[in-house]
């Protein structure tokens, strides 16, 4: 399990807003992600098939995401290597202050050694930051 939190100068609810935004239009918060297609949508989870890009190669997976206020999960469905959710967490702290905290539950599907690029993480969730604080 990979963890980063971090504290955004935005209401809980703005945040939460740009959550569930996320959901539908993850290039805005996740770096290298196109291709983005919902595959099915309804008031209890969303499907969607997305490609992410990185210096190393391009995956295609596919999620179920499921939300709750304050929780958005990401389960992998598909994924040509690891297995698991993704959590998004965010907390209350003041009228203008939230604690944004994302987790990686991944297990690699071969060797079952969990998934450990903290930097990964950290770029994601501070990208998600920047977005929520400027828009």
């Amino acid at each position: 399990m990979v963890e980063y939190s971090t504290i955004v100068k935005a209401s809980l609810e703005k945040v939460w807003q740009h959550l569930i935004l996320k959901i539908e239009k993850p290039e805005n918060f996740v770096p290298g992600v196109s291709d983005v297609i919902i595959l099915e949508k309804n008031e209890d989870f969303v499907n969607r098939k997305m490609t992410i890009t990185t210096p190393e190669n391009a995956t295609t997976l596919v999620e179920k995401i499921t939300f709750v206020p304050y929780k958005v999960r990401f389960l992998l469905l598909e994924h040509p290597k690891f297995e698991g959710y993704v959590d998004n967490d965010i907390k209350f702290i003041s009228e203008n202050e939230t604690e944004m905290t994302f987790t990686i539950n991944w297990k690699d599907k071969t060797t079952q050694f969990e998934f450990d690029n903290s930097e990964m993480v950290k770029n994601a969730v501070l990208k998600t930051k920047t977005f929520i604080e400027n828009n």
